[in-house]
C-alpha cells in the first residue's frame, strides 16, 4: 500500500576531468593505464567529444551528453569518461547503469579516491546503502586520514547498524583525536538507543574539549534527566543558574525537575519567580511558555503552568495573537480539540495575514476527518495569505482525501513551486499522479523527492508500491520496501507493500508471510485482506481465498473489484 544531488558536484569536478583527458592524450600516462594504444587522430576525437559532453552537461542535457561520452569511448577507454556517463545515468534515474560504468571506472582505477567517491555517491541514489558503505570502506583503505569519508560511513552506519557507527566514530576520535560533532553524534545515537550514561559520557568528553559551555552543560542536564538522574540534573541546573540567574531556559528545565520529583511547590516557585517580574515583556513571557510547551509532550504535569502563563499573557496583551496561537497548541497537544479550535479562530480573528490561526483551524479539521470543512476554510484564507506553502499543502491533501485529484494535483503543484525542497508535498503529489495513473509524471517527482531525502519510508514505500502495482523495477522496489519496514516494522501498509512485492515476483509463500503480519498487526484495510485473498488464490487454496476476499468486502461493502471476486469465486 500506498540525500544526494549529484548535479551540484558536476561544475566542481568537470575541470578536473577534461585536464585529465587532456594528459591522458598527451600520453603522459603510464603504460599500465594505457592498454589499448589509438592513433592520435583517435585521441583527439575522444577529447572533442568528451568536451562537447562536458558542456551539454553544463546545460542539463544529460541524455545527449551520454552519447557524446560514450562516443568518445569508442576512441579511447578511459576512467573518467566512464564515471561521467554514470553520473549522468543517476540523474536521469537509470541507476542500474549508472552503477555499471560507475564500477567499470573503479576497477581500471582502483586507487582513485574520487572515483569511489562518486560511485558511493551513486549507490545511495539507487538506495543501495550497503555497497555505498563498501565504497567507503575501500576509501578508507585507501586514505585512512581522510576524515570526511569516517564521517559519512558512520552516519550512514547509524541508519543501518547504530552499533557499528558508534564503533566507527570511536575509531575516528583514537586516530583523529577528540572531535567535538563526533562526541555529539555518539551522544545522540547513545540517546537514541536509550544508554543514556553513555550519551553522557560523549557530552563529558564534549565538555573536556570545550569547558564550560552553557550548551554542552545544559545538554548533560538533559540527558541526566532522560537518565531519570533528577538529581544530578538538578545539580547541573543549579551551577549554571548561578552563572545564568536570567536564564529563562533553565528556570523551565529547573521547574521540569521538581515536578518529576512531585515537588509542586518548587516548580511553581521558578515559575512564579519569572512571572512576577514587572519588567516581564509579552515577548519574555511567550519565549517562557515556549520552553514549558516544549515539554509538555514529554509530562503533561507541565500543560497547567503553560496555560497559565499565557492566559495571563492574554489577559494583559488581549490583542496580541501569540498567546492566543500558544493556547490552540497546547489544547491540541493534550487532545483538547474544540478549545485548541476556539483559540485558532481567534488567531484569524485578530490576524487574517497571519497563516498560523488558518493552518490551524486547518489541521484540526483535517486531523478530525472533516476535509469539506479544511477544504472552504482554506480557500478563503488564500484570499488573506496568498503565497503560503502551508496553506497550498494542507489544501492539496484535503482535495487528495476528499478523491479529487485534479484540484489536488493542481494546488500541490503550487505548493511545490512555493517549497521545491519539501518532501512532504513531493510524496503527496506522486501519490495523486499516480492515482491519476499519470505515471511518468509520478516516477519523475518520486525520484526528485528521493534525491532530497533518499531513505525517507514514506517515500520508499509508495514509490515502491507504485513500481509493484505497474510490475516496474521489481527488485529495485523490493530494495526500496525493505528500507522502509526497517525503519518502521510494525507499519501496516509497509508490510503489504513487501509482501505485495512478492506477490509480484512470484513469491507467493513470501508475500503471504508479509502480508499475514500486517493483518497480526490489526490491520482493518480492505486493500490488505484483498491481497491477501489474491495470494491463497494463486497458493490454489480458494477456501482461504474467499476467506480473506470475503472480509474485505465487510470492510468496504461497495468495493465492486472484490465484488466480482467474490461472485466468480476467481481472479
Amino acid at each position: 500500500m500506498k540525500e544526494i544531488n549529484i548535479k551540484n558536484m558536476r561544475r566542481l569536478t568537470i575541470f578536473f576531468y577534461c585536464c585529465t583527458i587532456v594528459i591522458l592524450i598527451a600520453g603522459c600516462s603510464t603504460s599500465k593505464e594505457v592498454r589499448d594504444v589509438r592513433s592520435n587522430q583517435n585521441r583527439e576525437s575522444a577529447l572533442e567529444h568528451f568536451i562537447q559532453g562536458s558542456i551539454l552537461d553544463q546545460k542539463g542535457d544529460y541524455a545527449k551528453a551520454i552519447l557524446e561520452y560514450q562516443d568518445a569511448l569508442k576512441d579511447y577507454a578511459d576512467p573518467a569518461i566512464y564515471i561521467a556517463i554514470a553520473k549522468d545515468y543517476s540523474i536521469l534515474g537509470k541507476h542500474d547503469l549508472a552503477m555499471q560504468m560507475g564500477r567499470e571506472a573503479t576497477k581500471m582505477a582502483p586507487d582513485s579516491r574520487l572515483y569511489r567517491q562518486t560511485l558511493a555517491e551513486i549507490y545511495l541514489n539507487a538506495f543501495a546503502l550497503d555497497d555505498a558503505m563498501k565504497e567507503y570502506e575501500a576509501i578508507i583503505i585507501l586514505e585512512p586520514r581522510y576524515q570526511e569519508a569516517w564521517l559519512t560511513l558512520a552516519k550512514l552506519q547509524q541508519m543501518r547498524n547504530p552499533q557499528k557507527a558508534l564503533e566507527t566514530y570511536q575509531t575516528r576520535v583514537s586516530q583523529f583525536g577528540p572531535i567535538g560533532d563526533v562526541y555529539l553524534q555518539m551522544a545522540q545515537i547513545y540517546g537514541a538507543l536509550g544508554k543514556f550514561e553513555q550519551s553522557a559520557e560523549a557530552l563529558r568528553g564534549m565538555l573536556e574539549i570545550d569547558p564550560g559551555n552553557f550548551e554542552i552543560m545544559k545538554a548533560l542536564g538533559d540527558t541526566y534527566l532522560r537518565q531519570d538522574s533528577v538529581d544530578r540534573a538538578l545539580k547541573i541546573y543549579n551551577e549554571l543558574a548561578e552563572l545564568h540567574p536570567e536564564n529563562l531556559e533553565l528556570r523551565a528545565a529547573t521547574a521540569h525537575v521538581y515536578l518529576l520529583k512531585q515537588d509542586y511547590k518548587r516548580a511553581a516557585e521558578q515559575f512564579e519567580a519569572v512571572m512576577q517580574k514587572d519588567t516581564l515583556t509579552i515577548d519574555e513571557q511567550i519565549r517562557f511558555g515556549q520552553i514549558f510547551v516544549s515539554f509538555i509532550e514529554k509530562d503533561s504535569a507541565v500543560a497547567p503552568y503553560a496555560i497559565k502563563l499565557f492566559e495571563n499573557a492574554r489577559s494583559s496583551y488581549p490583542n496580541d495573537w501569540r498567546a492566543y496561537w500558544f493556547l490552540g497548541a497546547i489544547n491540541n497537544i493534550i487532545h483538547n480539540d474544540s478549545t485548541a479550535l476556539h483559540n485558532y479562530e481567534k488567531v484569524i480573528e485578530i490576524a487574517k495575514w497571519n497563516p498560523d490561526g488558518w493552518v490551524g483551524v486547518a489541521s484540526i479539521h483535517y486531523d478530525r476527518g472533516r476535509f469539506n470543512d479544511a477544504v472552504q476554510l482554506l480557500l478563503e484564507a488564500k484570499k488573506f495569505v496568498a503565497e503560503e506553502f502551508r496553506i497550498y499543502f494542507l489544501l492539496g491533501i484535503s482535495y487528495q482525501r476528499l478523491h479529487q485529484p485534479i484540484e489536488a494535483a493542481s494546488i500541490l503543484e503550487k505548493a511545490i513551486q512555493l517549497n521545491e525542497k519539501s518532501v512532504d508535498a513531493l510524496s503527496a503529489l506522486g501519490l495523486v499522479y499516480d492515482e491519476m495513473k499519470r505515471y511518468e509524471d509520478s516516477d519523475s517527482i518520486y525520484e526528485r523527492a528521493l534525491r532530497l531525502e533518499p531513505t525517507n519510508h514514506l517515500l520508499l514505500n509508495n514509490y515502491g508500491y507504485s513500481l509493484a502495482e505497474r510490475g516496474l523495477q521489481l527488485e529495485r522496489a523490493l530494495k526500496m520496501s525493505k528500507e522502509a519496514i526497517t525503519q518502521q516494522p510494525e507499519n501496516q501498509s509497509y508490510l503489504d507493500t513487501y509482501g505485495w512485492i512478492y506477490y509480484r515476483l512470484g513469491d507467493y509463500e513470501e508475500a503471504a508471510r508479509w502480508i499475514q503480519k500486517a493483518i497480526e498487526h490489526g490491520s482493518k484495510s480492505t486493500v490488505i485482506h484483498d491481497h491477501m485473498g489474491d495470494i491463497y488464490f494463486r497458493l490454489k487454496d480458494l477456501e482461504r481465498a474467499m476467506e480473506y476476499w470475503k472480509k474485505a468486502l465487510e470492510l468496504d461493502p461497495n468495493n465492486k473489484a472484490v465484488q466480482e471476486k467474490v461472485m466468480r469465486g476467481s481472479l
